[in-house]
């Protein structure tokens, strides 16, 4: 099973922080049950490596919305000559929540190729595989508002542990059935594809890596102030390091087709 924590985890979820303020247009509190699918309101983040060997994490664009249904974006070129990853599509969206709550979120990923290939960013490790073919995932996302308290002991500072949450069980969705996160594949989907995680403790771990079990009341306050609703895109042991296409194979669109709280 995959991890949340890890340096480079910790970069990217610091980023998020500071960058997702310049973005007063990716999403704003409403009333509505589940975020609209409407692309100017779903922030992209993504990040590089400039030629002097620096992290640059960025708000990269906007969606686009689907004219059917649902918003959408070009994956990065992970094989230029600065690699490039999206790691986040974010939606400001302030909502009250309870562990009876389920997110769900359907998507679909085309290619202008069967051949087009998927590429994991490799500092997070590829466990059982070689770094340079680990594909990589996308899982569920939120983020929530509590008051800073330094608790979160892997990143350091004054940041709350329990502001950061992944979906994360064992369960892989696939074209038949739901699950916590989709492996990318060869050529894209081929389908819609459900994600799809009750808000139990037990299926959702923090930046620390820590599942909601280990604190109860801090997870049942977490989900009952969140601030963003998110996908996050990691590979090996990291779940938002980002992921990105092969250019040498072609290109790639993800879709997010709905993203629903009951």
């Amino acid at each position: 099973m995959e991890k949340s924590y890890g340096s480079k985890t910790k970069l990217t979820l610091l980023s998020t922080i500071a960058a997702v303020a310049l973005l007063s247009l990716a999403g704003v509190a409403n009333a509505d049950s589940s975020p609209r699918m409407v692309g100017s309101q779903w922030a992209v983040f993504e990040e590089n490596t400039l030629p002097n060997g620096d992290l640059h994490f960025f708000p990269a664009t906007h969606a686009t919305t689907i004219p059917t249904g649902g918003v959408e974006f070009p994956f990065p070129d992970a094989t230029s000559p600065s690699p490039t990853y999206v790691n986040f599509i974010l939606n400001t969206f302030t909502t009250s929540l309870i562990e009876s709550n389920t997110i769900t979120a359907t998507i679909r990923v085309t290619t202008s190729s069967l051949l087009t290939t998927f590429v994991g960013n490799p500092n997070g490790g590829c466990p059982g595989a070689s770094t340079s073919t680990c594909p990589g995932t996308v899982r569920l996302f939120i983020q929530s508002n509590l008051p800073s308290d330094g608790s979160a002991f892997c990143v350091g500072g004054n940041k709350n542990v329990n502001n950061y949450w992944w979906s994360n069980t064992p369960v892989t969705a696939t074209l038949v059935s739901p699950g916590s996160y989709y492996l990318f594949t060869t050529g894209g989907s081929g389908g819609t594809v459900t994600l799809s995680v009750p808000l139990s403790p037990s299926d959702w771990s923090n930046i620390c890596g820590q599942f909601g079990t280990s604190n109860l009341p801090a997870f049942d306050s977490a989900i009952a102030n969140i601030k963003y609703v998110a996908l996050s895109f990691g590979s090996g042991f990291f779940f938002s390091n980002g992921v990105g296409v092969d250019g040498t194979t072609g290109t790639a669109t993800f879709q997010l087709i709905s993203y629903t709280i009951s």
